[in-house]
């Protein structure tokens, strides 16, 4: 079970086209290496998750969402490509790009997921539990 911490962050694209507060519960960070993250972001991801009830949006003129496959969508920023969200359908939970986040955020990275599909340009050299899929 992964203990989430209660705070209020700040967090926005490079724009600020979209621009947010989050108030509640935050999943310590993991580092995603899955086909879709490497290509929507140029790399792996780092994603927090909170419930999507949490967010107060001081704008979102910006956001635009792109179905990314049958069981999720992707938020992003129209004008400046910032990827924001991830978001698993039917879930209240939602996935927040932790680099979006205002310092100092409190939170720690515990683990990376899809780890074999990850680029063979880097190497996982740290101690973090490595999984080949998502584990709650």
């Amino acid at each position: 079970m992964i203990k989430k911490k209660q705070k209020s962050l700040n967090a926005s694209c490079l724009c600020k086209g979209v621009n947010l507060k989050i108030i509640g519960e935050f999943r310590p960070v993991i580092n995603c290496h899955c086909i879709q993250c490497t290509k929507t972001h140029g790399n792996f991801a780092s994603y927090t998750s909170i419930l999507e009830e949490n967010i107060i949006f001081k704008s979102k003129k910006t956001l635009k969402w792109f179905k990314s496959s049958k069981k999720a969508l992707r938020g992003f920023c129209k004008n400046c490509g910032s990827s924001i969200f991830f978001k698993r359908l039917g879930s209240k939970a939602i996935s927040l790009s932790a680099g979006l986040l205002n310092n100092p955020t409190g939170l720690k990275t515990i683990s990376h997921i899809f780890t074999h599909n990850k680029r063979d340009y880097y190497q996982l050299s740290d101690k973090l539990p490595k999984f080949k899929k998502y584990t709650k």
